[in-house]
């Protein structure tokens, strides 16, 4: 499989509707494979089964989905896997001229996504969707004991793109349910004492949006020097890269790190993800301080504004590290 198809995987993790629109890459995998379909069709995985223990709405249109299994499993946040659920056709009967239809149909039933880990055990796993489609309307509506299935291990792990030992701090920046595998990811970063303090500043469109906040808050008060978070709701302040008061909370911190010396990581629409890349490697940020996971907006024209004003952050953030 190409390299194509392997940026295609990047750009349609976690979108709800995403994976009947076209194929992704070879799993990284040690587990023997099974066919799923045929040629040209979404690819060869190893199905583990598993039970949906509940589907928690953590906040508005987002929808913590708390999986159980028997086997042992080995995931970690920033995985993207394949999770299937069998059509329910009782409760909102499916346009049988859809994709997402006949994906479910070549599959025996089972409508079938790519979506991103949260958090992960040897027997229990948790991710983060929104509710936007008719597969992650399925997935909100279940009941408690409702079988699912997934497979498949594909993109790197949030921490595991991260050089700890080039690195003094981390930068998180997401939207939406983007923030899911950022808790996982800091939460493990918090139990090794040889991982640099991390900035998460997490974009919602409104205060009901916001997931997870006292999870945050709790975090944060309990590692006051190692983990801080901010949050931007962009129907009161609008985007993060639409104003110099925005990006400050990008570029102020606590935490005492040179530009060449931070990592930054990028997650959610793709939009702020194209725009904050841009601007950070125009104003001087390695291309290997940067890792990125796309979920949707695709075809949004970057705000060449937008980039400049990133960019000339940067440029202000090195200004300042050069008089202190």
């Amino acid at each position: 499989m190409g390299l194509g198809s392997v940026l295609l995987l990047l750009q349609l993790a976690s979108s709800a509707d995403a994976f009947s629109q076209g194929a992704i890459p070879t799993p990284l995998t040690d587990r023997s494979s099974s066919s799923l379909c045929a040629a040209n069709e979404p690819p060869k995985y190893d199905k583990i089964e598993g039970t949906l223990r509940e589907a928690e709405e953590v906040a508005t249109g987002s929808v913590m989905l708390h999986i159980d299994t028997l086997e042992s499993i080995d995931y970690r946040p920033g995985h993207v896997l394949a999770l299937e659920i069998e059509m329910d056709e009782t409760q909102r009967p499916l346009d049988k001229e859809s994709k997402t239809y006949k994906d479910a149909q070549a599959n025996g039933g089972w409508m079938r996504g790519p979506y991103t880990v949260s958090r992960c055990s040897e027997r229990k796993l948790n991710v983060l969707i929104k509710v936007v489609g008719t597969k992650s309307r399925r997935f909100q509506s279940a009941e408690p004991g409702t079988k699912v299935k997934f497979g498949g291990r594909f993109h790197v792990p949030i921490l595991d793109g991260i050089d700890v030992a080039s690195t003094d701090r981390v930068v998180m920046i997401s939207t939406g349910v983007g923030v899911g595998p950022c808790i996982g990811a800091i939460e493990m970063a918090l139990e090794d004492s040889f991982r640099p303090p991390i900035d998460l500043i997490a974009s919602y469109r409104s205060q009901d949006e916001v997931v997870c906040g006292d999870i945050l808050d709790s975090m944060q008060q309990s590692h006051p020097s190692k983990f801080a978070w901010k949050s931007i709701i962009t129907e009161l302040d609008g985007r993060l890269s639409a104003n110099e008061d925005n990006l400050r909370l990008v570029f102020e911190s606590n935490f005492d790190a040179s530009v060449e010396r931070t990592h930054f990581h990028l997650i959610g629409n793709a939009a702020l993800v194209g725009e904050m890349k841009a601007g950070l490697e125009e104003g001087g940020v390695p291309p290997s301080k940067i890792s990125i996971e796309s979920y949707f907006n695709h075809g949004a024209e970057l705000n060449q504004e937008s980039i400049r004003r990133i960019s000339n952050a940067v440029a202000s953030m090195k200004v300042a590290a050069a008089i202190e």
